[in-house]
């Protein structure tokens, strides 16, 4: 039996990346997937055919998880293609600018807040509802390794993570008696466009310190959100998966 059979999925931070490939997985796994994603058109459109290439229902739809109409058009236009929505990926976010904490300008501070925090929050406040009233949900939200070692350089940007694992956490224990888990993937460094914009010399050292010897591949880090999406993980709650390559272990 496919593991998301028929379920339907919201992804949000669906056009590239790590997103990309989660929307793929769930597809392969049988759900009917929602791409949401506020960048190129193109982008959402080429994530849209790959799903059906193999063989699932897919649609797009643009979102800015920073304006929160545009995420509860997104969880709309879910409920109202499929009759529901069982899966909800908050995965859209961007990266810290390079500088140290006291050099980080505080438009671009509030800038990773809007997206990286309220983002999450706006999903999960707009999914929840439909959730609740049909007693089953999951709720998977992207956090970063940075959340559990933050690093010299990303202060800002691991605190905005670090804030998505507590408020995880904070409403898993909220609703979880209403048969909705709400956990997070915490991915180490993993080959997207975030990664490719930082500095060479950063990645060639950062790869070759990290056990494994190397960065993900976004199919890698997939499968975590295929597991918590799944009836498999119903005793998951306010969890945080590190698919990481051994950079954070415990």
């Amino acid at each position: 039996m496919e593991r998301l059979n028929s379920r339907s999925a919201l992804v949000i931070g669906a056009g590239t990346g790590i997103g990309r490939a989660v929307a793929l997985a769930f597809g392969r796994a049988g759900a009917r997937v929602v791409i949401a994603d506020c960048g190129d058109a193109e982008h959402r459109e080429e994530a849209v055919a790959a799903v059906t290439a193999a063989g699932a229902e897919a649609s797009s739809v643009r979102c800015d998880v920073t304006i929160e109409a545009d995420v509860t058009a997104a969880v709309s236009q879910t409920i109202a293609r499929h009759g529901r929505i069982d899966i909800l990926v908050n995965n859209a976010g961007i990266g810290q600018p390079p500088g140290d904490f006291v050099t980080v300008d505080w438009a671009d501070w509030q800038r990773l807040i809007d997206v990286n925090l309220r983002g999450v929050a706006f999903g999960m406040r707009q999914a929840l509802p439909p959730m609740l009233k049909q007693r089953y949900g999951r709720i998977i939200n992207t956090a970063s390794q940075l959340a559990h070692k933050p690093a010299a350089g990303a202060a800002v940007y691991s605190a905005t993570k670090a804030a998505v694992v507590g408020l995880s956490v904070a409403v898993a224990q909220e609703v979880a008696a209403h048969g909705i888990t709400v956990n997070c993937v915490c991915p180490g460094p993993t080959d997207t466009a975030t990664w490719r914009a930082s500095d060479a010399g950063w990645r060639k050292w950062k790869a070759e310190q990290l056990p494994i010897r190397r960065i993900a591949e976004p199919d890698e880090i997939a499968p975590a959100y295929v597991y918590l999406a799944s009836d498999e993980a119903s005793f998951m709650v306010g969890q945080s998966i590190s698919p990481n390559g051994g950079d954070v272990s415990w």
